[in-house]
C-alpha cells in the first residue's frame, strides 16, 4: 500500500502568489503521484492512445508524453483517495484533437474494433447466451462509436435507431460504422425512422422497430433484448452481462414506481380490461419471450395502441409501457414481477441494475440535462463500485476524462477476462439473483 501523505503535505505548500507558478506545480505533482503509483511497464495503452492537455486560468498546458496518456491518468482518476485529492485539476483537463477513425477502410475498421491491440475473447458461455441491443441515437457519433465498440460481440445482435431529424452526415457514419463491425448491425433504414422529442412515444416506437428485427429478421438466437442510448456508458463487461442475466432466474429487469404512478401519464381512456398504470424506466432488459409478449399479445397492443392514439397530449409517456406490462400479473407477461419494490439506496434487493442515473441533484459535477446529473471526474471511484449495468448520462467533450477512464477502466477488466479466462475476481452474479424479481415472478 502506497503512502500519499507526503505528496498531499507537499501539496499544502504549493501556495506561491502567481497563478502561473501555481499551475506548474499542479503538473508536477501529478507527475510526482503518476511517478509514485504506477507500476513501471510500458504495455500497450488501453483501446486507442488519447493525449491531453490541461485547461487552467484561460492558459493551456501540453503536458509531457509520460504523463498525456490514460495509462498515466485513470488509475489516479478511479482512486478514490488520488481522486479527492486532485479532482479540481482533473476536470480540467481535455483531450487534444482526436484522429478520425478511418473506418471505411479493412485497416482503419479492423484497429477500431480491437482493445489493447486484440479483439475481445469470446467465452464458451456467452456464446451460449447471445444477447441483442438496441440504441436511440441521434448526435455525437465519436461517442457512440466508442459505446458500440465497447458492447460489440461478433455473435449478439444490435439495432440502431437514428432520429430522422438527425444529420445526414451523421447518419452515413454510423451507416459506415455499423458495415466496418458486420452483418449483426443493422440499422433501422431512414423512411422508417421516428423523429423523437424528449419523453414523447417515439422511444418505444423506435424499440419495437428494433425488436421486430431482433425476432423477425436476426439469425442470432438471442436470449435477451437490452435497449439503450447514446450517451451512456456500461459498468459491465458482455460476459459479466451474461452471468447477471443468467442469475436472474427467468425474470426481467424492468423498474418501476408504486402503484398509480404512471397514471398521470395515462391515456385517458378506458381499455378493455383492467389494469394499474406504472412508471419506471424506458431502459430494460428483457427476456426474449417477454419482447414477444410485448409485440403480439392483445392486451399489449391494445396498451400500446391506447398511448399512440390517446396519449399525445400528455408527457413522458415512454417510461409507462414496459413497467405497467410487467408490473400487472394478470397480464400474464413472462418474467413479470409479482410484487412491486421502489428503488431505494438502502434495500440492495430493489435495486434497479439496468441503468445508473442521478436525479435532481446536487450533482458532483455542478452539471444537469433534463434533471440528470451529467458524470464527471468526481463520479468515477462511486461508479466502478456499482452493480448496474450501464451509466447514463456522459457528454462527451465534458470532463472527457471522466469518459475516457471508465472506458480504459471497462477494457482493463476485458484484458483480464482474456488473459486469465474469468471475469475479475469481485464480480459477484449473486447479487442479480437475490434481487426481488429474480426470486418473485412469473
Amino acid at each position: 500500500m502506497y503512502d500519499i501523505m507526503p505528496i498531499l503535505r507537499l501539496g499544502q505548500k504549493c501556495s506561491y502568489r502567481t497563478r502561473t507558478a501555481l499551475l506548474f506545480c499542479v503538473v508536477i505533482l501529478i507527475a510526482l503521484v503518476v511517478y509514485s503509483f504506477l507500476p513501471r511497464n510500458h504495455s500497450k495503452d488501453i483501446a486507442f492512445s488519447v493525449e491531453y492537455q490541461l485547461l487552467q486560468y484561460n492558459r493551456t498546458i501540453s503536458l509531457p508524453s509520460f504523463l498525456a496518456t490514460k495509462r498515466q491518468l485513470c488509475p489516479i482518476v478511479i482512486s478514490s483517495t488520488l481522486n479527492e485529492a486532485f479532482a479540481d485539476t482533473l476536470a480540467n483537463f481535455s483531450r487534444v484533437e482526436e484522429r478520425p477513425w478511418k473506418l471505411d477502410t479493412n485497416q482503419g475498421c479492423q484497429a477500431f474494433k480491437k482493445i489493447a491491440g486484440e479483439e475481445p475473447m469470446i467465452s464458451q458461455e456467452e456464446l451460449e447466451f447471445p444477447l441483442a441491443f438496441s440504441f436511440n441515437i441521434h448526435t455525437g457519433f465519436a461517442q457512440f462509436a466508442r459505446l458500440l465498440r465497447a458492447v460489440f460481440r461478433k455473435h449478439n445482435a444490435y439495432c440502431l435507431h437514428i432520429d430522422e431529424k438527425s444529420e445526414a452526415t451523421f447518419r452515413n457514419e454510423v451507416k459506415t460504422m455499423a458495415q466496418c463491425m458486420g452483418p449483426n448491425v443493422y440499422v433501422i433504414p431512414k423512411q422508417q425512422s421516428y423523429s423523437i422529442n424528449w419523453g414523447d412515444f417515439g422511444t418505444i416506437e423506435a424499440w419495437i422497430l428494433c425488436a421486430k428485427h431482433f425476432l423477425q429478421l436476426s439469425s442470432v438466437r438471442w436470449k435477451y433484448m437490452l435497449n439503450g442510448s447514446g450517451q451512456e456508458f456500461p459498468l459491465r463487461t458482455n460476459w459479466e452481462l451474461v452471468k447477471a442475466l443468467k442469475a436472474l432466474n427467468g425474470s426481467n429487469i424492468i423498474e418501476s414506481d408504486y402503484p398509480n404512478t404512471g397514471k398521470p401519464r395515462a391515456p385517458r381512456m378506458q381499455l378493455s380490461f383492467n389494469l394499474t398504470w406504472f412508471k419506471g424506466s424506458v431502459y430494460t432488459a428483457l427476456r426474449r419471450d417477454m419482447v414477444q409478449f410485448a409485440l403480439t399479445n392483445k392486451n399489449a397492443t391494445e396498451i400500446v395502441n391506447a398511448i399512440r392514439t390517446h396519449g399525445n397530449a400528455r408527457r413522458l409517456q415512454d417510461e409507462i409501457f414496459f413497467p405497467t406490462l410487467a408490473y400487472n400479473p394478470q397480464l400474464n407477461a413472462p418474467g413479470g414481477c409479482l410484487e412491486v419494490n421502489r428503488p431505494t439506496e438502502s434495500d440492495p434487493r430493489s435495486m434497479f441494475v439496468g441503468r445508473f442515473a442521478h436525479w435532481y441533484g446536487p450533482c458532483l459535477s455542478k452539471y444537469a440535462r433534463h434533471a440528470v446529473c451529467i458524470m464527471g471526474v468526481r463520479n468515477i471511484p462511486n461508479l466502478i463500485r456499482r452493480q448496474e449495468f450501464f451509466v447514463n448520462k456522459f457528454i462527451y467533450d465534458f470532463q472527457p476524462l471522466a469518459y475516457d477512464c471508465l472506458e480504459w477502466w471497462l477494457f482493463t477488466k476485458i484484458s483480464h477476462e482474456r488473459e486469465f479466462g474469468q471475469t475479475v475476481i469481485d464480480f459477484d452474479p449473486s447479487f442479480y439473483s437475490k434481487l426481488y424479481c429474480s426470486v418473485n415472478h412469473l
